[in-house]
């Protein structure tokens, strides 16, 4: 019989044996204050809960921390013991929008590739990284409640990092835990690195699996540059994490304790030095592929101790950092099924990660305390390695973290609610307009100024979207609501400060699945057809000419692309593309409409020809054969079914065609473009024969 033990086996022997070692001979106090074991229901923070048999999961956990226990495995390898801990695949979220952002000043190698944005309040920011090079680094900002109602504020940011395997589409922390909905209402930007699973978030001595983790670097030395230029993100930072993130967010603030007014551990591994604990890391790593020896060196090298938490402790006092530390002990706690043994969880590797947790960081507080760091300590008697409890962690440490970070009263939730014109809105979408629900609230109602700082009127953010009042609208029916694609694309352009003005109608259904939004001085469209390009701004001239071609079910389609300018002849005017044409508006402020095959040859002209033709002083027309024209300042261009398109000016040639009565008359449609020849001549063919222009201006028929 062999003695070797599975891979699985010793994962868990080796933790275990972790909290043998390192279990404290008498058990330390933990804070008075410190609740029983996590709550059955969220209305009651302070009240034990039960366990469970497993049946059916108490009160008290989102149904997205409940689903990540229950996820199929999606990183994690084909039967690893800690695929407990995977929280299954990302969901697919197709971006509202994609915009750029060019920020100045940034450190030597950095700038931001682009701007996915999920919704108004979630941006998905790909960083091109001078310590990380490739692919360019995601993260998450989801930003703070006050964002647009005050402009003029920059927040504090919260980091969260996340676990052992991670998604590189997602944070884990906004797909298996409600962190987005739990902070929606406070001013914080919540700053979520995406990706660096079996990382530690730390920099790697040298590259493993093809990648080479610098983490400590991209985070401590880039990031914040673009936090604060791009997304009014100020100085004040907290950053916590769980498992695996949970010493990551350790490590890093304790080597850069300057950086942090707040860092918190839930369920981490806070003791990378001593006896054993290297090889468990090792086994850890190894896990997700990985090999820790090229993370800090070979095992006790002295990386592994300038990395150690319980070693960085005095760092956290010069700076006046807050330290929470929480865990569980591995028992079968209120969102567990219990196992054979009493008290025990059915999963013994979630409930030995746990106890290896709990032992660590013990000794992490043990040395804090040493040294005069006085930690907010939540020991907890029951609980295992899984989702739930993170979640729970993460809303109970908020009153420390907000006071760590300064935050007033009024800045850590908001207590509102939807009255007058903004309750009739809600109850007027939920009812009668595509049954769209808005929401609770999530900010009260505040004003909105001009650039001058003048009241033009009143908004209320809601979780599904915003209510704006106009002054001087009717307050009956007056408030109209944004939200989604065409509500994220309103409040990236400024709102009501934009030239778009106060909403006057909110989505509406369009063509084949998309949506349209009605304001003051234009429409926004969003459809598949803009091909990710996001939702599209349409001003109300341009909508004036288009509306009468029976809008986006007529010839033209969509908008698929904003207007621009487009310079002729030295005078500048501008185009917006359309699915099957364009919309042309002259420097006279005139918009006319160019359809199809004569849309795209006007625009792909050579700009000298283009000059000579100059803009277009009509609409796409019907000849009399089978047909279309279009007239220009100096000349028109002609489309048929067999001959395609054609180019003639105005002047000798042209008006011998008018004369023989254009298309219908005996020379019929033209073939080609006017052709001009060395010697001066031009001519131009036509189906009934060619007429040509000598040198000296004379028309004859060839």
């Amino acid at each position: 019989m062999s003695l070797r033990l599975s891979r699985r086996a010793r994962v868990t022997a080796t933790l275990l044996a972790c909290a043998l070692v390192f279990s404290p001979a008498v058990p330390a106090a933990a804070d008075p204050a410190d609740p029983a074991t996590p709550p059955a229901a969220p209305a009651a923070p302070d009240a034990p809960g039960d366990a469970t048999d497993g049946r059916e999961r108490p009160d008290g956990v989102s149904d997205e921390a409940a689903a990540a226990v229950d996820a199929p495995a999606d990183t994690a390898p084909e039967a690893s013991p800690l695929a407990f801990m995977d929280p299954g695949p990302a969901p697919a979220r197709e971006p509202l929008s994609v915009t750029s952002q060019d920020l100045p000043g940034l450190p030597e190698g950095v700038s931001v590739e682009k701007v996915e944005w999920i919704t108004d309040r979630w941006v998905m920011l790909h960083i091109n990284s001078a310590a990380m090079p490739g692919q360019p680094v995601k993260v998450q900002v989801h930003l703070a409640r006050d964002w647009y109602s005050a402009p003029e504020k920059t927040f504090p940011s919260v980091w969260q990092l996340g676990p052992l395997y991670s998604s590189e589409d997602e944070s884990a922390w906004s797909y298996a835990t409600d962190a987005v909905r739990f902070y929606a209402d406070k001013n914080v930007n919540l700053v979520l690195p995406v990706g660096g699973g079996g990382s530690f978030f730390t920099d790697w001595q040298a590259p493993d699996g093809g990648k080479h983790f610098r983490w400590e670097s991209f985070l401590t030395e880039e990031l914040p540059a673009v936090l604060e230029q791009g997304w009014r993100t100020n100085d004040r930072r907290a950053v916590n994490g769980l498992s695996m993130g949970a010493t990551g967010a350790m490590i890093l603030a304790g080597r850069n304790a300057e950086m942090f007014d707040f860092a918190a551990s839930f369920s981490g591994y806070l003791d990378t030095s001593s006896p054993l604990m290297p090889r468990a890391f090792g086994m850890i790593t190894g896990q997700a592929g990985y090999d820790a020896r090229r993370m800090w060196g070979n095992y006790y090298s002295p990386a592994w101790f300038t990395h150690d938490p319980k070693l960085l402790v005095g760092n956290f006092r010069r700076a006046g950092t807050t330290v929470y530390v929480a865990a569980g002990n591995g028992l079968a706690g209120a969102w567990d099924a219990e196992g054979s043994f009493p008290g025990s969880a059915a999963d013994i590797n979630s409930g030995a990660m746990e106890a290896a947790s709990r032992v660590t960081s013990q000794t992490f507080v043990n040395f804090a305390r040493a040294v005069g760091v006085d930690t907010v300590t939540k020991f907890r008697p029951n609980g295992t390695h899984i989702w739930p409890y993170w979640e729970y962690e993460m809303k109970q440490a908020w009153p420390y973290m907000a006071d760590a970070l300064g935050l007033e009263e009024s800045d850590t939730a908001v207590q509102c609610e939807a009255e007058g014109a903004f309750a009739e809105a809600v109850e007027r979408y939920r009812t009668n307009h595509n049954n769209y629900d808005l929401g609770d609230c999530i900010s009260g109602v505040y004003e909105i100024r001009d650039r001058g700082g003048k009241v033009t009127g009143t908004a209320q953010d809601f979780r599904g979207g915003v209510v704006y009042l106009r002054d001087g609208a009717d307050p009956d029916n007056g408030a109209v609501a944004t939200w989604g694609r065409t509500g994220a694309k309103y409040r990236e352009l400024g709102g009501p400060n934009s030239w778009l003005g106060y909403p006057l109608e909110p989505d509406s259904w369009a063509r084949d699945g998309g949506a349209w939004a009605r304001f003051e001085h234009g429409y926004i469209y969003w459809s598949r057809v803009q091909d990710g390009r996001g939702p599209v701004t349409v001003k109300q001239d341009i909508i004036d000419a288009w509306g009468p071609t029976n809008w986006e079910y007529g010839p033209w389609g969509y908008p698929v692309a904003p207007e621009e300018d487009i310079t002729v002849a030295g005078r500048t005017g501008q185009v917006q593309r359309f699915e099957h044409g364009v919309a042309v508006r002259t420097p006279d402020g005139d918009v006319r409409m160019l359809h199809g095959a004569i849309a795209e040859r006007y625009l792909g002209l050579d700009a000298p020809v283009r000059d000579g033709l100059g803009f277009p002083v009509g609409n796409h027309s019907a000849t009399s054969t089978p047909g279309h024209f279009t007239d220009f300042e100096h000349g028109v261009i002609y489309w048929s079914q067999d001959h395609g398109t054609a180019l003639i000016h105005h002047g000798p040639l042209f008006d011998a065609y008018r004369e023989q009565g254009f298309e219908g008359g005996e020379l019929g449609f033209i073939l080609g473009d006017e052709t001009v020849h060395p010697d001066g001549s031009r001519s131009v063919r036509f189906e009934g024969g060619t007429l040509v222009q000598d040198a000296d201006g004379t028309v004859r028929r060839d």
